[in-house]
């Protein structure tokens, strides 16, 4: 497999890469296109993605400069073909959105729907040309507003309909695009929120599965999507959660209903 992933350094967008290296080692290995802003850990990736067999090339960077998504795929044309686009970076700033800085509003939708755009479009001739499949990483932040990540929730729910909207568009040329929304999951930049333990047992009894995600969830589910498993899946927004956004009403007291 020939692909690009974007925010590739740590979490989720490492565990993706690492997934795609062991399915591939012995049957040819990966080639990989790595992109993230933080430089050592992007190397260290590479690394370990040849260490697998796989071969990688490192594009250091930030996806909110408009530039930044051509480089990408310019370094792609290199591996003599595109078979996915994984479109995983994204960035959160929270804060109240009565007094919300449009500065931190503007880089949060230039990560998050802006760069996919971008990089979905320099990558569409490649990427019809194999037939290839684009995941994009969302939230289920998308579909349930949550105080005070206004912004990243109204990012992500941009970044779904963006998934829909290509789908639609593209399907017709082959190329399938789909989106995951990742639920509570433990990544190096969510570890401070569950390093108390009360905390973490609160939230771990909100979810129907009791536990948190881990990163090799998400791998497992991208994965799968670019896999031909999921050849005639288009246009979905696959929620991995453990359960969690169907809880709604058990966060209601229920104790004067009766049978």
């Amino acid at each position: 497999m020939r692909a690009i992933v974007t925010g590739a350094a740590r979490g989720i967008g490492r565990a993706i890469c690492l997934r795609l290296a062991r399915d591939a080692e012995g049957v040819g290995g990966v080639r990989l296109v790595v992109s993230d802003q933080h430089a050592d850990e992007l190397r260290s990736l590479v690394a370990e993605i040849e260490a697998l067999g796989g071969q990688a090339t490192a594009v250091i960077g930030d996806l909110s400069d408009p530039v930044q998504p051509g480089r990408i795929v310019e370094a792609a044309q290199a591996l003599g073909g595109l078979d996915a686009l994984v479109s995983n970076a994204g960035i959160c700033i929270p804060g109240p959105l009565a007094t919300y800085d449009m500065a931190h509003w503007d880089k949060v939708f230039a990560v998050n729907v802006r760069a996919p755009l971008m990089l979905a479009q320099a990558a569409y001739a490649a990427l019809k040309e194999t037939q290839g499949a684009m995941v994009m990483t969302t939230s289920i932040s998308g579909t349930n507003a949550h105080e005070p990540l206004g912004a990243y929730s109204a990012s992500k729910a941009a970044a779904l309909m963006l998934a829909r909207q290509l789908a639609n568009e593209w399907g017709p040329q082959g190329i399938r695009v789909n989106a995951f929304s990742p639920g509570p999951t433990l990544t190096p930049g969510t570890a401070p929120a569950y390093a108390s333990p009360a905390t973490l047992a609160q939230r771990e009894g909100r979810i129907p599965l009791r536990r948190i995600g881990v990163v090799e969830d998400m791998a497992g589910v991208v994965a799968f999507l670019l896999s031909k498993d999921a050849a005639y899946v288009q246009g979905v927004d696959l929620v991995v959660d453990g359960g969690f956004s169907n809880t709604l009403m058990s966060a209601l007291d229920m104790s004067g209903w009766r049978a």
